[in-house]
């Protein structure tokens, strides 16, 4: 296994095996003329070792499977190696890299980095190694994005009555976002105001979310933006069918009825994300 796009689905599930356990989200393999030598993530918050990064880790275990000789080896990470990491590389011998995430793209983020790219230690230390940039960059940036990451921090080890709670503070958190608003509705029907308002809430046009049907006393609507609750359930291994109902759908609907104390929200869960290619959400108008 030579292609970097395939080592670095395994840097990945080690990343995503990294959140779950409440570490920070960061994948290394090191392959050597085809066989994987090692494999990865970091464990600086569950060791209490601030010094085990991905890249540390599994540099350790390729030296030692390799008897300290890793020249002939590709290491392949989620993320640009820090300066504490590309040292290490120097070090080993390592000859080329590959990653998906730069530090500028997570400085970006507004994520605490050193601002030092693996390319200058490298050019400073006089070794000669080959980098592959961007390597599956959306998926890795994905674990990276920081409303991805607050939401996985939420929803780690959730029970019941703990998303009970959250969908409560959302709920009041939407109420009180309404109330700041100078919502000015674009129609006169009360349809297209909730849509309206649904669309400005979550920042999304409506391409990214478009009406399917009409009816009288209700939209159908098949959502396929950009989720931060789809993604970070992804990466926690969690049902979207069992999250978005305890969480989401009631705070969303008490948002509606801010505009009027007939508007439902619901979902068919049967057709939501990733079980299928979009949401589908409906928004009603009640007789009663």
């Amino acid at each position: 296994m030579n292609n970097p796009e395939d080592l670095m689905e395994i840097a990945l599930e080690e990343a995503r095996m990294s959140l779950k356990e409440g570490n920070s989200g960061f994948g290394a393999v090191i392959v050597e003329n085809g066989v994987i030598i090692a494999k990865a993530h970091d464990t600086d918050r569950t060791s209490a070792d601030p010094t085990s990064h991905a890249e540390m880790t599994v540099i350790r275990q390729a030296a030692l499977t390799n008897k300290g000789d890793l020249s002939r080896c590709l290491l392949v990470s989620t993320h640009e190696p820090c300066p504490m990491c590309a040292t290490a590389i120097v070090w080993s011998g390592i000859q080329k890299i590959a990653y998906g995430t730069s530090i500028q793209e997570s400085l970006l983020q507004g994520r605490k980095r050193i601002d030092l790219s693996c390319a200058e230690l490298f050019q400073r230390s006089g070794a000669s190694i080959e980098i592959l940039r961007g390597v599956k960059k959306e998926a890795c940036a994905l674990l990276y994005n920081s409303q991805v990451r607050k939401t996985i921090h939420e929803l780690r080890e959730a029970d019941s009555t703990k998303l009970a709670q959250m969908a409560h503070d959302l709920a009041k958190k939407r109420v009180a976002w309404f109330s700041d608003q100078d919502f000015k509705p674009v129609s006169d029907d009360c349809l297209d105001q909730a849509y309206g308002l649904f669309l400005k809430k979550l920042g999304i046009s409506a391409a990214e979310a478009p009406v399917v049907a009409r009816q009288p006393d209700r939209l159908v609507i098949h959502s396929k933006n950009f989720c931060p609750t789809l993604e970070a359930c992804n990466i926690l291994g969690l049902d979207t069918r069992v999250i978005c109902r305890k969480l989401t759908e009631e705070p969303t609907q008490e948002l509606l009825q801010q505009l009027n104390p007939k508007l439902r929200f619901q979902r068919n869960y049967h057709q939501i994300r990733p079980h299928g290619p979009y949401c589908e959400e409906m928004i009603i108008l009640a007789e009663t």
